[in-house]
């Protein structure tokens, strides 16, 4: 009997394993720039993006999410910022009594007519909606101001930051706390001196997730710019980069965001390289049918640059494996062990073991991992004793609407050949 109370707590923990609250929002300002983070975790590979341009007095906005249509987040184009995250019941006794039920999502109405803090507050003073019992917002404006809303709670933002991870801040009894990623970005805003887009990129991959509910897409806003900087499936070094007011003059229009990018990774030479000048070999994977530019410069602005149109070679196949296969072993070792009386007990256990081993490896295999291809391209003759900039831009395939970019990075050539 204590056997079989072991081996239902281990397979219990084996199917709750996997069952985390997802996404990881923040804000953070120096008094200069306005930058806002997000992840967006879930088990959907399908996420998509819609424009929507300034009508009837509302303000244009674009939104991210699901095929559901359901806002999840977005930014409009006076500069206020919204994500949210799930997270435990929560009962609003306050708004019930003394607010107005909003019929929809509350923060399309938002988004589309306030501008600042100060009007969003109004908002939320007079409406509540049916989400917020189990959902929180981050909203902030390009002034340096923000605010977390969480039922009847509203809680400012102190100092110069603010993070909203997937439990109450006025409330972590309910659950969800404490939170590794909470602690991660809190940690990492409080020792950063140089507020960038790559230092918010940096806490976006020191907070992705993996497993059951992976980062499906990630965002960088810079609120006073009105650019939207959008990443894919956990790739840090891939991004689209997005001009909310001039994509907005182009009318209503919506994108499926895994078509928009490559799965580009870079190779070498790897960041920091010493390279002989006489042969450098550009080196990265991608999608095979898109279409690349490899572009080289001594200049990290690349005003001045060199342009390369490399060709694909073939496909690289990836593989996976797991411990699926080890059932077999596993049963041995079992029904070697326990009492004949109990196999068709244990039989039972392990059946849903397989299944739940199926299914997680089924929605692996739905991931938007799938199959890339190595390209190469070789210069010759680069100046010695130089430091050297590089990136790759992407065109995928029947896609002209946005193209993708990858991050920089640096090599420096020898001083002499062969030294």
């Amino acid at each position: 009997m204590k056997l079989k109370i072991i081996l239902f707590i281990l397979f219990s923990v084996l199917l709750t394993s996997n069952q985390i609250f997802p996404c990881t929002i923040f804000y953070v300002t120096d008094g200069n720039k306005v930058l806002a983070g997000s992840n967006e975790d879930w088990k959907d590979p399908y996420s998509k993006m819609w424009f929507y341009p300034p009508e009837d007095d509302k303000h244009g906005w674009i939104k991210f999410g699901w095929g559901s249509g359901f806002p999840q987040g977005g930014m409009n184009d006076q500069g206020l910022f919204w994500d949210a995250t799930a997270g435990p019941y929560l009962a609003m006794p306050f708004s019930e009594t003394q607010k107005e039920k909003y019929p929809g999502p509350l923060m399309q109405k938002v988004i589309r007519e306030c501008a600042n803090i100060e009007e969003a507050l109004e908002v939320f003073a007079g409406y509540y909606c049916e989400d917020q019992y189990n959902a929180q917002y981050l909203v902030g404006d390009s002034t340096g101001n923000s605010i977390i809303v969480e039922g009847d709670n509203i809680i400012s933002i102190e100092g110069n930051y603010q993070v909203l991870t997937n439990f109450y801040q006025s409330h972590p009894e309910l659950g969800g706390y404490p939170c590794r990623r909470y602690e991660t970005a809190l940690e990492m805003l409080g020792y950063n001196s140089d507020l960038t887009t790559y230092f918010v990129g940096s806490i976006l991959a020191a907070t992705h997730q993996e497993g059951k509910y992976p980062t499906q897409y990630s965002n960088i806003y810079d609120l006073k710019g009105g650019l939207i900087y959008l990443f894919h499936y956990r790739n840090y070094e891939e991004f689209i980069a997005i001009d909310l007011t001039e994509e907005l003059k182009k009318g209503h229009r919506s994108f499926d965001i895994p078509g928009l990018f490559s799965k580009v990774k870079m190779v070498s030479p790897v960041n920091g390289d010493e390279v002989e000048p006489a042969i450098v070999t550009f080196s990265w994977k991608g999608i095979p049918e898109n279409s690349y530019e490899l572009i080289y410069s001594t200049d990290p602005d690349f005003s001045d640059y060199h342009l390369i149109l490399p060709k694909n070679i073939p496909l690289v196949t990836i593989n996976h494996s797991g411990l699926f296969y080890m059932l077999p072993g596993l049963l041995f070792l079992i029904f070697g062990w326990i009492k004949r009386k109990d196999i068709v007990f244990f039989s039972i256990i392990i059946l849903f073991a397989i299944l739940f081993s199926n299914q997680c490896k089924k929605e692996e295999d739905t991931s938007p991992e799938g199959q890339v291809a190595t390209i190469t391209k070789t210069v010759n003759n680069l100046l010695p004793g130089t430091t050297y900039y590089w990136k790759v831009i992407s065109h995928p395939n029947n896609q002209d609407n946005f193209y993708s970019e990858t991050l920089t990075r640096s090599f420096k050539t020898t001083d002499i050949l062969g030294g």
